[in-house]
């Protein structure tokens, strides 16, 4: 299981031997399977995404922190929900009620310059009424093209502490995301490799459910996040081109 940014790729170039790393896992007749809090895409657009930039993925091997949601809230027939959700994963959310005066939820993930202080003191009165808070991730930042830009997370938290709710989460590190993977596999956990470059999301959440974990030196590795009170991944590797030599050894 590969995560996306950071790992293969670095402001939406390839990183150098990723194409070739998930080649040659491929090779090996493994099942394969790319994990993102990316937010703002479909499976479909990332697929494109990653196959223009040289690595070759369906979108049936794409799950983001969107699909554990709307699996979720689909699980709940009939939930009344306000969505604060970019407008191009919109369609993903068909069927589900909507409810914008008193909703049983409120699902947010990265709306980057709409949150504003209406859309959040909006979200802030529905959770004092009573709302259910679901945040599809909780990074406090990522890298665009030109650069970090702060994520989502950092606006749950404040809702979070402003409403005295706690947010269920969808995305990494939850155990309902790694365990979602985990259920479209035909193996055992055991055998089971998660590939990325974030040790509070990537490694932490897969650790959680006992799956091993690979680390490698790029995207958040390298900006620093190093180290996890309470865990440390399996392996290490420079970088995701590395990874062949790491599985000839396994």
């Amino acid at each position: 299981m590969f995560d996306i940014d950071g790992t293969l790729l670095s402001r939406g170039e390839a990183i150098e031997g990723a194409a070739a790393a998930v080649a040659h896992v491929r090779a090996l007749g493994m099942q394969v399977r790319f994990l993102t809090n990316t937010t703002a895409r479909t499976p479909e657009r990332i697929a494109a995404d990653l196959s223009a930039a040289g690595i070759a993925v369906a979108a049936a091997e794409v799950q983001t922190a969107t699909t554990v949601c709307v699996a979720m809230l689909r699980a709940r027939a009939g939930v009344r929900c306000h969505l604060m959700v970019p407008s191009q994963v919109l369609p993903m959310f068909d069927g589900i009620v909507r409810d914008d005066k008193h909703p049983q939820v409120v699902v947010i993930s990265d709306i980057g310059e709409g949150f504003d202080f209406h859309s959040l003191n909006r979200a802030f009165l529905m959770l004092r009424e009573g709302a259910e808070l679901i945040a599809l991730q909780k990074n406090l930042y990522w890298f665009d093209s030109d650069g970090p830009k702060l994520d989502c997370g950092a606006f749950v938290l404040g809702l979070e502490a402003a409403a005295g709710t706690r947010a269920t989460v969808t995305g990494k590190p939850s155990k309902v995301f790694f365990e979602s993977a985990l259920a479209g596999l035909d193996c055992a956990r055991e055998q089971v490799l998660v590939v990325g470059d974030d040790i509070s999301t990537d490694v932490a959440g897969a650790s959680a459910v006992g799956i091993r974990t690979v680390l490698v030196g790029t995207g958040k590795y390298a900006d620093g996040q190093t180290t996890h009170p309470e865990y440390q991944a399996s392996y290490f590797i420079d970088s995701v081109k590395d990874l062949q030599q790491l599985l000839g050894t396994l």
